[in-house]
């Protein structure tokens, strides 16, 4: 049964494979579960990769976006036109929206409408976004109803930046629920992501050449993306082609997480961490730089590993240090599980609803 007067619409970039839409999705899902009316603007039409909850009201544009000059020009002016439109149409009681560029669009284009809109940055507040981009969130974002920081550095970054002037509530991502296996642990050192500059593989293909001893452990890395041709170059340049496995993508990552052992995030950019989080959800002694906001995901030590900012030597040695310790690698997964309870949909959707109702 729908909730009289709490209506929540939906703006996303798309539905197509991302971060920002698998977030909004999973949160739209959680509140028609919990008897909200949800509205579901997407601004790309086809291309669907998430599942929306058939009780949810999709809506996407008819025109497309194309690469000739003339239709990426015009292509944010009817965009924002459209996000108008469909929102007076829906007319909800609250809008929310998320991403360092999408956020600044969303409130232009609802300008002058009487609707509450709440916002989140989805990027690590260390990335240089251009003058447009700073820009836009100068002039915008104090016109949003509230900012969803991921991470207390993200809330600290937009403190620093906004003052008064923001509505900041920290809230985590919610992550998926994770299927568990029960399979025995083998001597995988695992990486799941993109092969992109910002996700840093060559730092953990770099730090596991220097292991002195390797044992019989290889390293398994899932994903695709544009470096992933000079990664595996690298590999051979290392001599250790022969204990490196390029698996592209994988439909069933959490099979990979219950057979592995380790699991490294060496990203240089982060705005929330889920894989990691994925990955510490399956038991997964886990390791990243301390360039992420590991503060709030795990005690160092206890539920996780962390590593200073781009030592390669300081991540190939806690690697070594948790391959030959087993026991240590155990306790750590388990401690990580508990950890990651935070971050059940559940616990985030209640937390994001009680914000944007100020309850």
């Amino acid at each position: 049964m729908l909730k009289p007067g709490n209506h929540i619409c939906i703006v996303s970039p798309s539905l197509k494979i991302g971060g920002i839409e698998r977030a909004l999705t999973v949160l739209s899902n959680y509140f028609v579960a919990q008897g909200y009316e949800v509205t579901f603007i997407s601004c790309l039409s086809g291309d669907i990769f998430y599942r929306l909850d058939s009780r949810i009201r999709f809506i996407e544009p008819s025109f497309q976006r194309t690469s000739r000059s003339l239709n990426k020009f015009l292509f944010y002016p009817r965009v924002a036109g459209f996000i108008r439109r469909q929102a007076r149409k829906a007319n909800p009681d609250v809008v929310l929206t998320f991403g360092d560029w999408f956020s600044p669009l969303v409130l232009f284009a609802l300008t002058g409408l009487p609707y509450k809109v709440f916002i989140s940055d989805r990027t690590s507040p260390d990335y240089a976004f251009g003058f447009p981009i700073n820009f836009s969130k100068r002039l915008f974002y104090p016109r949003s109803a509230g900012f969803i920081a991921q991470t207390q550095r993200s809330a600290d970054y937009k403190l620093k930046q906004f003052g008064n002037k923001l509505n900041i509530r920290i809230i985590p991502n919610a992550i998926r629920e994770v299927t568990l296996y029960d399979l025995p642990r083998e001597e995988i050192i695992l990486y799941v992501g993109r092969f992109a500059w910002e996700k840093g593989p060559e730092r953990l293909i770099e730090a596991f050449a220097k292991i002195g001893n390797k044992q019989n452990w290889r390293l398994v890395m899932a994903g695709s993306g544009p470096m992933l041709e000079s990664m595996k170059a690298l590999g051979r340049e290392l001599g250790i082609a022969d204990k490196v496995d390029f698996l592209g993508k994988v439909e069933n990552v959490d099979l990979l997480y219950a057979r592995a052992g380790i699991y490294v995030l060496p990203s240089v950019l982060e705005g929330f961490p889920n894989s990691l989080c994925e990955a510490m959800a399956a038991g997964l002694p886990s390791v990243c730089f301390d360039s992420l906001a590991y503060e709030d995901i795990f005690v160092h030590g206890v539920s996780g590993m962390v590593v200073e900012r781009d030592s390669i030597s300081g991540l190939a040695s806690v690697l070594e240090m948790l391959i030959n310790d087993p026991e240590k690698r155990s306790r750590i997964g388990k401690n990580a599980q508990i950890a990651c309870k935070q971050f059940d949909v559940n616990s985030v959707g209640e937390k994001v609803l009680d914000f944007i109702f100020e309850k």
